[in-house]
């Protein structure tokens, strides 16, 4: 097993806890800032250049009441160019043979001069809001430096962990990875009834992200951001794990119940999270309460393997270190590789997860070190019930539930990275020629065609307000994928195994060619199976390779055009994203 040598010392830098904004206390008025800044990630770096909500990485943490409606002045002051060295390096390894995107520097790429021409344009997206249209931060709804943008969040929604990010078309990526980005919390009664922790020091808040940076002529890094590519890879997973700003930092806890709003605000990368001691998996010492949208039913246990975060999904745990004795330590690993494809590895080998080919140089995520209490807590036992306010949707519920089926298909170009999109299906009539996709269950056989591919096709989804729809996921692709549903939270009905067959030119600019089989591909290792801590209220879901993902989706709240996509930013930016509008049912007679 190859490893590398870090070039910076992990535990060294104390874990950052964003500046709090609290909503009541500035009559439910905020006024937040985008500018650019200076933002030193390590001890041992000098300062980068960032662009950062209020000018900080990550941005200032947002609390809001439920029920108490906020409004938001995002002010775009970004005056300079992008501060990202963007790159696709010629070749995929060096001349050791270490991919490319494990080392800091360019690898002889070339820096993109479009991209640093880029000058600032914003639009901020409340993701998990249950927000109107007019203010979700639709992608092509750009304010410009210099112009403001008023925005009114009604915070009619349950307590849960959102994050609030940029998302301009196209750019995603870029900006999101120059540092705007930050975490929004929602509260209310009912977890105030429980007694969980709220606030510093046993709440905090964990934005994990990975970076990377160029480095000099001497082989010295220079803190210059720098999102690099290859051309076998096209999304960009840098070699360090950064929580809440900080490259691989040190947290001291007393020996108490801690509450962990843990976000995966990476652009791409997943993880898989094993807490160990002295080299051993300490699991069990993490409950989970809650995920994208808040409180589960009951708390969990977080999967044996570990806990699984793709890009964006959120997870509220509890970490009791109440036994422990000042100057105990715990290291935080992750031992997902990427581009990550659903596989599972041990949690007894996390501290051996260094993968070069599987893009994980470093393993390491933050150490958690055990310090004499200062504070008096009380202890409160976790609830054995935390939420009562939804059930999971029964047949009777989803009985003539209209079915919409999703192909999410990777189009390889010659001269140019891959064009990611989802191909929305409708199905066939019988005198329908020309490329299909058939999806065969047992004897029955459903025929499709593609009906739309690109963003900025034709609208096909019109959900009625108030009515459960069933979306099905197929992935055709070798990658797993989060797909984020805007507006209101969805619920997972199933994972299933699929083998399926695209014949030679079958994935064209707009056509697709498919026979799916729901039954296990001889090549499949993977369990497809739903995790307890899958079974809340999300918004966003892996779909993993060889399956098919059925969600029951209900929007209830705003009528208007919203969107769905793919979290991996460098997809949702190739394409892998498509419109719905959401529609009153007195409405729908006029939409033929």
């Amino acid at each position: 097993m190859r490893a590398l040598t870090a070039p910076l010392a992990p535990f060294v830098d104390p874990l950052p806890v964003p500046s709090r904004l609290i909503a009541a206390e500035h009559d439910l008025g905020l006024t937040v800032s985008m500018r650019g800044g200076a933002h030193r990630f390590h001890r041992d770096l000098p300062a980068s250049r960032i662009w950062g909500y209020d000018g900080a990485v990550p941005g200032p943490t947002i609390e809001a009441e439920r029920g108490q409606p906020v409004t938001v002045e995002w002010r775009n002051e970004l005056a300079e160019p992008l501060p990202v060295v963007v790159t696709i390096a010629p070749q995929a390894s060096d001349a050791e043979g270490v991919p490319v995107q494990c080392v800091p520097g360019l690898s002889c790429g070339a820096p993109d001069l479009n991209a640093a021409a880029l000058t600032g344009h914003t639009v901020v997206h409340l993701h998990g809001g249950l927000t109107p249209a007019s203010f979700d931060g639709w992608t092509e709804n750009l304010f410009a430096p210099g112009q403001p943008a008023v925005y009114h969040y009604p915070m009619d929604q349950r307590a849960a962990m959102l994050w609030y990010h940029d998302h301009v078309m196209g750019v995603t990526k870029l900006d999101v990875y120059a540092g705007l980005a930050g975490v929004w919390l929602v509260r209310d009664g009912r977890e105030r009834e429980l007694g969980l922790p709220e606030g510093p020091p046993f709440e905090i808040p964990l934005l994990m992200q990975d970076r990377n940076f160029d480095v000099d002529q001497g082989g010295r890094l220079t803190g210059q951001l720098v999102h690099k590519t290859d051309p076998d890879v096209m999304e960009a997973f840098a070699p360090f794990t950064v929580v809440n700003g900080k490259v691989w930092p040190v947290l001291d806890v007393e020996p108490a119940v801690y509450r962990f709003r843990v976000l995966n605000g990476s652009n791409a990368r997943t993880y898989r999270l094993v807490l160990l001691r002295d080299g051993e998996p300490e699991l069990e010492r993490i409950t989970q309460i809650g995920t994208d949208h808040g409180l589960l039913r009951v708390p969990v246990a977080v999967p044996p393997d570990g806990l699984v975060l793709a890009s964006a999904e959120r997870a509220d745990l509890l970490v009791d270190f109440s036994d422990l004795d000042p100057g105990s330590e715990l290291t935080l690993f992750n031992t997902a590789t990427a581009p990550f494809d659903g596989s599972s590895r041990a949690a007894a080998e996390a501290a051996k997860a260094v993968d070069l080919d599987g893009l994980l140089p470093y393993p390491q995520v933050m150490r958690l070190r055990v310090v004499q209490a200062t504070t008096t807590r009380r202890s409160t036992p976790t609830p054995g019930e935390l939420a009562t306010d939804y059930d999971a949707p029964g047949p009777d519920a989803l009985a003539g539930a209209p079915h919409r089926a999703i192909a999410l298909v990777e189009r390889e170009l010659d001269d140019e990275p891959n064009m990611l999109t989802m191909r929305e299906l409708a199905i066939a009539d019988d005198g329908t020629t020309g490329p299909l996709v058939t999806v065969t269950e047992g004897e029955t056989t459903i025929r499709y065609r593609a009906v739309a591919a690109h963003f900025e096709d034709a609208t096909t989804f019109f959900p009625m307000l108030g009515q459960y729809e069933v979306w099905q996921l197929i992935n055709l692709t070798g990658d797993t994928h989060p797909i984020h549903v805007h507006l209101d939270p969805f619920q997972i009905l199933s994972r299933r195994p699929i083998r399926y067959e695209i014949p030679e030119g079958g994935i064209g600019d707009r056509d697709l060619a498919a026979v799916v089989t729901l039954e296990r591909d001889r090549d499949d290792r993977l369990d497809h199976a739903i995790d307890d801590n899958e079974r809340g209220l999300k918004d966003t879901i892996r779909v993993n390779p060889n399956e098919i993902v059925e969600i029951a989706v209900r929007f209830t709240t705003y009528s208007g055009r919203y969107m769905y996509h793919c979290h991996i930013l460098e997809h949702e930016d190739r394409d892998m994203m498509r419109p719905f509008v959401t529609m009153p049912s007195e409405l729908m007679p006029f939409m033929a």
